[in-house]
Protein backbone atom coordinates (compact mmCIF):
# COMPACT_ATOMS: atom_id res chain seq x y z
CA UNK A 1 0.00 0.00 0.00
CA UNK A 2 1.50 3.46 -0.99
CA UNK A 3 -0.10 6.87 -0.54
CA UNK A 4 -0.61 7.90 2.80
CA UNK A 5 1.93 9.29 5.22
CA UNK A 6 1.07 5.87 7.65
CA UNK A 7 -1.45 3.96 8.98
CA UNK A 8 -0.73 4.80 12.73
CA UNK A 9 0.57 8.05 14.18
CA UNK A 10 -1.03 10.32 11.34
CA UNK A 11 -4.43 11.87 11.01
CA UNK A 12 -6.95 11.53 8.33
CA UNK A 13 -9.26 9.21 6.48
CA UNK A 14 -6.73 7.68 4.72
CA UNK A 15 -4.82 6.36 7.40
CA UNK A 16 -7.24 5.38 9.29
CA UNK A 17 -8.65 3.57 6.69
CA UNK A 18 -5.57 1.87 6.50
CA UNK A 19 -4.66 1.31 10.02
CA UNK A 20 -7.75 -0.73 10.32
CA UNK A 21 -7.83 -2.28 7.08
CA UNK A 22 -4.05 -3.42 6.87
CA UNK A 23 -4.34 -6.00 10.32
CA UNK A 24 -7.23 -7.40 9.24
CA UNK A 25 -5.89 -8.56 5.98
CA UNK A 26 -2.49 -9.75 7.38
CA UNK A 27 -4.82 -11.95 9.83
CA UNK A 28 -6.81 -13.36 6.18
CA UNK A 29 -3.26 -14.40 5.15
CA UNK A 30 -2.24 -11.21 2.60
CA UNK A 31 1.77 -10.67 2.96
CA UNK A 32 1.22 -6.97 3.52
CA UNK A 33 3.75 -3.42 3.18
CA UNK A 34 2.60 -0.09 3.97
CA UNK A 35 5.04 2.81 2.57
CA UNK A 36 4.75 5.25 5.07
CA UNK A 37 6.36 9.07 5.08
CA UNK A 38 8.87 8.31 7.96
CA UNK A 39 8.09 11.86 9.59
CA UNK A 40 4.91 10.85 10.58
CA UNK A 41 5.91 6.83 11.80
CA UNK A 42 6.61 7.02 15.08
CA UNK A 43 6.49 2.77 15.25
CA UNK A 44 9.54 2.60 12.55
CA UNK A 45 10.29 0.18 10.22
CA UNK A 46 9.33 -3.20 10.53
CA UNK A 47 6.51 -5.77 11.39
CA UNK A 48 3.72 -3.68 13.40
CA UNK A 49 0.30 -5.52 13.85
CA UNK A 50 1.51 -8.01 11.45
CA UNK A 51 2.03 -5.57 8.65
CA UNK A 52 5.20 -4.68 7.49
CA UNK A 53 6.31 -0.43 7.81
CA UNK A 54 8.38 0.78 5.24
CA UNK A 55 10.16 4.56 5.25
CA UNK A 56 10.49 6.16 2.09
CA UNK A 57 11.64 9.83 1.68
CA UNK A 58 10.15 12.93 -0.01
CA UNK A 59 9.53 16.44 0.19
CA UNK A 60 7.99 17.93 3.11
CA UNK A 61 5.64 20.20 1.34
CA UNK A 62 2.06 20.59 1.02
CA UNK A 63 2.02 20.07 -3.12
CA UNK A 64 5.00 17.63 -3.34
CA UNK A 65 4.88 15.30 -0.28
CA UNK A 66 2.55 12.57 -1.60
CA UNK A 67 3.47 12.84 -5.21
CA UNK A 68 7.03 12.39 -4.22
CA UNK A 69 7.21 9.84 -1.41
CA UNK A 70 4.93 7.93 -4.39
CA UNK A 71 7.13 8.09 -6.71
CA UNK A 72 10.18 7.60 -4.20
CA UNK A 73 8.48 3.99 -2.89
CA UNK A 74 7.84 3.04 -6.02
CA UNK A 75 10.17 0.83 -7.32
CA UNK A 76 10.75 -0.93 -4.47
CA UNK A 77 7.58 -1.81 -4.10
CA UNK A 78 7.03 -2.80 -7.71
CA UNK A 79 10.04 -5.14 -6.91
CA UNK A 80 8.94 -6.86 -3.75
CA UNK A 81 4.91 -7.09 -4.51
CA UNK A 82 2.70 -8.69 -6.49
CA UNK A 83 -0.15 -5.62 -6.01
CA UNK A 84 -0.05 -2.50 -5.69
CA UNK A 85 -2.66 -0.49 -3.78
CA UNK A 86 -2.24 3.35 -4.60
CA UNK A 87 -4.64 5.43 -2.03
CA UNK A 88 -6.24 8.32 -3.51
CA UNK A 89 -6.01 10.52 -6.49
CA UNK A 90 -2.74 12.15 -6.23
CA UNK A 91 -0.44 9.38 -5.63
CA UNK A 92 -2.94 7.81 -8.61
CA UNK A 93 -0.84 9.73 -10.94
CA UNK A 94 2.09 7.28 -10.81
CA UNK A 95 0.05 3.90 -11.28
CA UNK A 96 1.08 3.76 -14.43
CA UNK A 97 4.60 2.18 -13.74
CA UNK A 98 3.52 -0.91 -12.20
CA UNK A 99 1.49 -1.50 -14.91
CA UNK A 100 4.20 -1.18 -17.17
CA UNK A 101 6.20 -3.17 -15.00
CA UNK A 102 3.60 -6.18 -15.37
CA UNK A 103 2.19 -5.94 -11.47
CA UNK A 104 -1.38 -5.62 -10.75
CA UNK A 105 -2.90 -2.38 -9.46
CA UNK A 106 -5.13 -1.08 -7.28
CA UNK A 107 -6.19 2.47 -6.76
CA UNK A 108 -8.82 3.66 -3.72
CA UNK A 109 -10.70 6.50 -4.75
CA UNK A 110 -11.22 8.19 -0.95
CA UNK A 111 -12.43 11.69 -2.44
CA UNK A 112 -13.02 13.77 -5.04
CA UNK A 113 -9.51 15.51 -3.90
CA UNK A 114 -9.67 17.99 -6.44
CA UNK A 115 -12.60 20.06 -5.44
CA UNK A 116 -11.26 20.92 -2.02
CA UNK A 117 -10.52 24.16 -1.30
CA UNK A 118 -7.24 24.23 -0.18
CA UNK A 119 -5.54 23.44 -3.78
CA UNK A 120 -4.31 26.06 -6.00
CA UNK A 121 -5.06 25.98 -9.99
CA UNK A 122 -2.23 23.83 -10.63
CA UNK A 123 -2.47 21.51 -7.72
CA UNK A 124 -5.86 20.99 -9.08
CA UNK A 125 -5.32 20.14 -12.48
CA UNK A 126 -2.14 17.45 -10.83
CA UNK A 127 -5.36 16.29 -8.81
CA UNK A 128 -7.97 15.77 -11.90
CA UNK A 129 -5.33 13.82 -13.83
CA UNK A 130 -4.89 11.80 -11.01
CA UNK A 131 -8.63 10.93 -11.06
CA UNK A 132 -8.72 10.52 -14.53
CA UNK A 133 -5.57 7.84 -14.60
CA UNK A 134 -7.02 6.21 -11.18
CA UNK A 135 -9.89 5.14 -13.72
CA UNK A 136 -8.29 4.24 -16.39
CA UNK A 137 -4.82 2.55 -15.76
CA UNK A 138 -5.24 0.13 -12.73
CA UNK A 139 -6.79 -3.20 -12.88
CA UNK A 140 -9.59 -2.30 -10.31
CA UNK A 141 -10.75 0.92 -8.85
CA UNK A 142 -11.96 0.84 -5.24
CA UNK A 143 -14.22 3.50 -4.49
CA UNK A 144 -15.40 3.87 -0.19
CA UNK A 145 -19.08 5.19 -1.14
CA UNK A 146 -22.08 4.41 -3.70
CA UNK A 147 -22.58 8.02 -4.09
CA UNK A 148 -18.86 8.53 -5.73
CA UNK A 149 -19.71 4.99 -7.75
CA UNK A 150 -23.01 6.66 -9.17
CA UNK A 151 -21.06 9.96 -9.10
CA UNK A 152 -18.27 8.58 -11.48
CA UNK A 153 -20.28 6.27 -13.32
CA UNK A 154 -22.61 8.63 -14.42
CA UNK A 155 -19.68 11.40 -15.68
CA UNK A 156 -17.84 8.54 -17.41
CA UNK A 157 -19.47 5.18 -17.85
CA UNK A 158 -16.52 3.66 -15.97
CA UNK A 159 -17.40 0.61 -13.11
CA UNK A 160 -15.97 0.77 -9.92
CA UNK A 161 -16.21 -1.01 -6.52
CA UNK A 162 -17.61 0.17 -4.00
CA UNK A 163 -16.12 -1.05 -0.32
CA UNK A 164 -17.40 1.53 1.98
CA UNK A 165 -15.57 2.58 5.05
CA UNK A 166 -16.63 1.86 8.67
CA UNK A 167 -16.53 3.46 12.38
CA UNK A 168 -13.04 2.61 14.52
CA UNK A 169 -14.00 1.02 17.54
CA UNK A 170 -15.01 3.53 19.87
CA UNK A 171 -15.29 2.73 23.69
CA UNK A 172 -16.60 4.34 26.43
CA UNK A 173 -13.95 6.52 28.52
CA UNK A 174 -14.90 8.84 31.30
CA UNK A 175 -14.85 12.63 29.97
CA UNK A 176 -12.03 13.55 32.32
CA UNK A 177 -9.56 11.23 29.56
CA UNK A 178 -10.54 14.18 27.12
CA UNK A 179 -8.56 16.69 29.33
CA UNK A 180 -10.42 19.52 28.74
CA UNK A 181 -10.93 21.37 31.89
CA UNK A 182 -14.10 22.63 32.37
CA UNK A 183 -16.16 19.88 30.22
CA UNK A 184 -19.19 18.84 31.07
CA UNK A 185 -20.94 15.31 29.59
CA UNK A 186 -24.15 16.41 27.59
CA UNK A 187 -23.18 20.06 28.00
CA UNK A 188 -20.84 20.56 24.48
CA UNK A 189 -21.13 20.38 20.49
CA UNK A 190 -18.51 18.23 19.36
CA UNK A 191 -16.27 19.21 15.93
CA UNK A 192 -13.60 16.50 14.85
CA UNK A 193 -11.66 16.11 11.99
CA UNK A 194 -8.93 18.59 9.81
CA UNK A 195 -9.32 21.54 10.24
CA UNK A 196 -9.18 22.70 6.54
CA UNK A 197 -11.07 25.23 4.62
CA UNK A 198 -13.72 22.73 3.19
CA UNK A 199 -15.16 21.56 6.17
CA UNK A 200 -16.74 25.27 6.13
CA UNK A 201 -15.79 25.91 9.80
CA UNK A 202 -15.96 29.65 9.86
CA UNK A 203 -19.89 28.96 8.26
CA UNK A 204 -20.15 27.22 11.41
CA UNK A 205 -18.55 29.71 13.78
CA UNK A 206 -21.11 32.22 12.40
CA UNK A 207 -24.26 30.09 12.67
CA UNK A 208 -22.71 29.41 16.09
CA UNK A 209 -23.16 32.98 17.23
CA UNK A 210 -26.04 33.85 15.48
CA UNK A 211 -27.87 30.96 17.40
CA UNK A 212 -26.68 32.65 20.54
CA UNK A 213 -26.82 29.36 22.60
CA UNK A 214 -24.50 28.89 25.55
CA UNK A 215 -23.58 25.30 24.87
CA UNK A 216 -19.73 25.03 24.21
CA UNK A 217 -18.46 24.24 20.59
CA UNK A 218 -15.56 22.03 21.13
CA UNK A 219 -13.33 21.48 17.83
CA UNK A 220 -10.89 18.91 18.02
CA UNK A 221 -8.03 18.67 15.08
CA UNK A 222 -4.67 19.98 13.83
CA UNK A 223 -3.58 20.89 10.20
CA UNK A 224 0.20 21.16 10.35
CA UNK A 225 0.58 21.46 6.25
CA UNK A 226 -1.99 24.96 6.94
CA UNK A 227 -0.56 26.50 9.95
CA UNK A 228 -1.71 30.31 9.05
CA UNK A 229 -5.20 29.06 8.27
CA UNK A 230 -5.74 27.08 11.92
CA UNK A 231 -4.33 30.41 13.23
CA UNK A 232 -7.24 32.12 10.92
CA UNK A 233 -9.68 29.95 12.67
CA UNK A 234 -8.47 31.00 16.32
CA UNK A 235 -8.65 34.86 15.23
CA UNK A 236 -12.80 34.42 14.18
CA UNK A 237 -13.39 32.12 16.83
CA UNK A 238 -16.37 33.34 18.88
CA UNK A 239 -16.85 33.21 22.45
CA UNK A 240 -17.85 29.58 23.65
CA UNK A 241 -15.63 27.92 20.53
CA UNK A 242 -12.69 26.72 22.12
CA UNK A 243 -10.50 24.80 19.63
CA UNK A 244 -8.36 22.30 21.48
CA UNK A 245 -5.74 20.50 19.05
CA UNK A 246 -6.03 17.15 18.13
CA UNK A 247 -7.21 14.46 20.18
CA UNK A 248 -6.96 10.53 19.80
CA UNK A 249 -7.44 7.42 21.34
CA UNK A 250 -9.49 7.33 24.59
CA UNK A 251 -9.21 10.83 24.96
CA UNK A 252 -11.13 10.99 21.49
CA UNK A 253 -13.38 8.27 22.42
CA UNK A 254 -14.41 10.34 25.09
CA UNK A 255 -15.16 13.16 23.46
CA UNK A 256 -17.86 11.11 21.29
CA UNK A 257 -19.47 9.23 23.61
CA UNK A 258 -20.47 12.45 26.32
CA UNK A 259 -21.14 15.13 23.56
CA UNK A 260 -24.73 16.67 23.13
CA UNK A 261 -24.27 16.32 19.39
CA UNK A 262 -21.41 15.80 16.49
CA UNK A 263 -21.71 18.58 13.40
CA UNK A 264 -19.84 18.17 10.20
CA UNK A 265 -21.25 21.08 8.26
CA UNK A 266 -18.48 20.26 5.09
CA UNK A 267 -18.66 21.31 1.61
CA UNK A 268 -16.57 18.07 0.15
CA UNK A 269 -16.69 14.54 1.88
CA UNK A 270 -15.44 10.82 0.64
CA UNK A 271 -17.18 9.10 3.40
CA UNK A 272 -16.00 10.42 6.64
CA UNK A 273 -15.05 8.33 8.91
CA UNK A 274 -15.24 10.55 11.89
CA UNK A 275 -19.23 10.61 10.75
CA UNK A 276 -19.75 6.95 11.36
CA UNK A 277 -17.30 6.80 14.44
CA UNK A 278 -19.82 9.47 16.02
CA UNK A 279 -22.98 7.76 15.79
CA UNK A 280 -21.17 4.15 16.17
CA UNK A 281 -20.60 6.19 19.70
CA UNK A 282 -24.31 6.75 20.29
CA UNK A 283 -23.79 10.40 19.24
CA UNK A 284 -26.39 12.98 17.18
CA UNK A 285 -25.14 14.06 14.44
CA UNK A 286 -25.74 17.23 12.57
CA UNK A 287 -24.42 16.99 8.92
CA UNK A 288 -24.16 19.36 5.50
CA UNK A 289 -26.76 17.98 3.03
CA UNK A 290 -23.86 16.62 0.86
CA UNK A 291 -24.37 13.24 -0.96
CA UNK A 292 -22.12 11.75 1.24
CA UNK A 293 -23.90 12.65 4.15
CA UNK A 294 -27.54 11.97 2.81
CA UNK A 295 -25.83 7.87 1.86
CA UNK A 296 -24.96 7.61 5.71
CA UNK A 297 -28.36 8.77 7.09
CA UNK A 298 -30.47 7.22 4.52
CA UNK A 299 -32.47 5.53 7.41
CA UNK A 300 -35.50 8.05 8.37
CA UNK A 301 -34.77 9.71 11.83
CA UNK A 302 -31.24 8.83 12.52
CA UNK A 303 -29.36 12.13 12.42
CA UNK A 304 -30.13 15.53 10.92
CA UNK A 305 -29.46 17.08 7.22
CA UNK A 306 -28.86 20.66 7.95
CA UNK A 307 -28.79 22.98 4.90
CA UNK A 308 -26.60 26.75 5.05
CA UNK A 309 -29.22 28.89 6.29
CA UNK A 310 -30.77 26.51 8.68
CA UNK A 311 -27.83 25.66 11.45
CA UNK A 312 -28.82 28.67 13.45
CA UNK A 313 -32.39 26.98 14.21
CA UNK A 314 -30.65 23.72 14.55
CA UNK A 315 -28.05 24.45 17.04
CA UNK A 316 -31.48 26.24 19.35
CA UNK A 317 -33.18 23.36 18.81
CA UNK A 318 -30.01 20.98 19.83
CA UNK A 319 -29.46 23.52 23.23
CA UNK A 320 -33.22 23.64 24.00
CA UNK A 321 -35.03 20.95 21.54
CA UNK A 322 -36.76 17.95 22.52
CA UNK A 323 -34.69 15.62 24.68
CA UNK A 324 -36.42 12.59 24.13
CA UNK A 325 -36.58 13.01 20.50
CA UNK A 326 -32.54 13.86 20.33
CA UNK A 327 -31.87 10.42 22.27
CA UNK A 328 -33.98 8.52 20.06
CA UNK A 329 -32.01 10.01 17.01
CA UNK A 330 -28.73 9.53 18.50
CA UNK A 331 -29.64 5.64 18.99
CA UNK A 332 -31.68 5.35 15.16
CA UNK A 333 -28.35 6.46 14.28
CA UNK A 334 -26.25 3.95 16.20
CA UNK A 335 -28.24 1.11 15.25
CA UNK A 336 -28.31 1.78 11.72
CA UNK A 337 -24.32 2.72 11.67
CA UNK A 338 -23.17 -0.46 13.66
CA UNK A 339 -25.36 -2.95 11.14
CA UNK A 340 -24.43 -1.80 8.18
CA UNK A 341 -20.63 -0.63 8.40
CA UNK A 342 -17.93 -3.03 9.06
CA UNK A 343 -14.06 -3.08 8.97
CA UNK A 344 -14.22 -6.77 8.72
CA UNK A 345 -16.44 -6.59 5.69
CA UNK A 346 -14.17 -3.58 4.34
CA UNK A 347 -11.04 -6.19 4.81
CA UNK A 348 -12.88 -9.58 3.20
CA UNK A 349 -13.88 -7.47 0.38
CA UNK A 350 -10.45 -5.65 -0.14
CA UNK A 351 -8.99 -9.46 -0.12
CA UNK A 352 -11.55 -10.46 -2.85
CA UNK A 353 -10.40 -8.08 -4.84
CA UNK A 354 -6.55 -9.39 -4.46
CA UNK A 355 -7.42 -12.23 -4.62
CA UNK A 356 -9.36 -11.95 -8.37
CA UNK A 357 -6.24 -9.93 -9.42
CA UNK A 358 -4.00 -13.12 -8.57
CA UNK A 359 -6.14 -15.67 -10.19
CA UNK A 360 -5.91 -13.26 -13.53
CA UNK A 361 -2.28 -13.23 -13.11
CA UNK A 362 -2.50 -17.26 -13.35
Amino acid sequence: MIGLRAPWGASGGVETAVSELAPRLARLGAELSVYCRSRYNPLGEGQHHGVELINSGTIYTKHLEAIVHTALAMPKAIAQSDIIHIHATGPALMSWLPRLSGRRTVVTIHAMDHERAKWGRLARTALQMGLWTALRVPDRRIVVGHHLQKYIFDSTGIDTICIPNAPSKIEYAPLSEAQIDGLEADSYLLYLGRLVPEKNLEHCFRAYSQSGIQIPLIVVGDNANMPEYVRHLKQIAPAGVQLVGPRYGRAKSALYHHARAFLLPSSIEGFPISVLEAMSAGCLTLLSDIPPHREILSQPDCGLLVSGQDWPDVLRWVECGDLKRRTQMAHNGQQHVNSIYSWESAAHQTMAVYQDLMRSVE
